[in-house]
């Protein structure tokens, strides 16, 4: 096994092991111990009393700042990044939303979709994978609609219809991109966007 092979699975480990923590309440019992040891001998109106009064209360965002720390300790130390950002990203997602409403629950999920199909549209270079992506930012645009009609709209099927829309739209995207991405298939042999400047005029 290489070096960055263990790294990346020796954060996996600890990363399952203090959602497993957080989730048995097991974090929020050492965090408030940490907390009642620091502020023994405080008044409780003076402001750092206050502070781990908030870091007690508050173990979810404890938890995902730790999450973010072994996240850089782990690539700096050596580890896989895509590994590490994948892992950190769900456990800190978990951590954060777990406890949440369900509304909270959805727009968290349908920020973090959103924001995969916008790192996939800027970063790739294959057509294919930019369609993709923009399929995925918009069924994240979708659930939020849906969320939102749900927990929020009184008036019923209202976000409903725009997310039929969105999804009519969205099929007519890909097929006329994809019609696109194949003519230029067959003209260049590639679908790398760098090399399709043959529709300039």
């Amino acid at each position: 096994m290489s070096k960055s092979s263990a790294y990346s699975l020796a954060f996996m480990l600890v990363a399952l092991l203090l959602l497993a923590a957080y989730g048995t309440g097991g974090a929020g019992t050492v965090v408030g111990l940490l907390c009642d040891g620091a502020s023994q001998g405080l008044k409780p109106d003076e402001p750092l009393f206050k502070f781990f009064d908030l870091v007690r209360n508050g173990v979810d965002f404890e938890v995902f700042v730790l999450i973010a720390i072994l996240s850089a300790l782990a690539i700096g130390a050596g580890a896989r990044p895509m590994v590490v950002l994948t892992v950190g990203s769900i456990v800190g997602f978990t951590v954060l939303t777990i406890d949440q409403s369900p509304l909270i629950r959805y727009l968290s999920l349908a920020a973090a979709l959103f924001a995969i199909g916008l790192y996939g549209m800027v970063v790739s270079r294959n057509a294919v994978r930019v369609l993709i992506s923009i399929e995925l930012m918009l069924n994240a645009v979708n659930l939020n609609m849906v969320a939102f009609a749900r927990y929020v709209d009184p008036e019923p099927l209202r976000g409903q219809l725009f997310a039929i829309f969105i999804l009519t739209v969205a099929a007519a995207e890909a097929a006329v991109g994809l019609a696109i991405v194949l003519a230029i298939y067959r003209n260049m042999s590639t679908v790398d966007m760098e090399k399709f400047n043959l529709l300039k005029w």
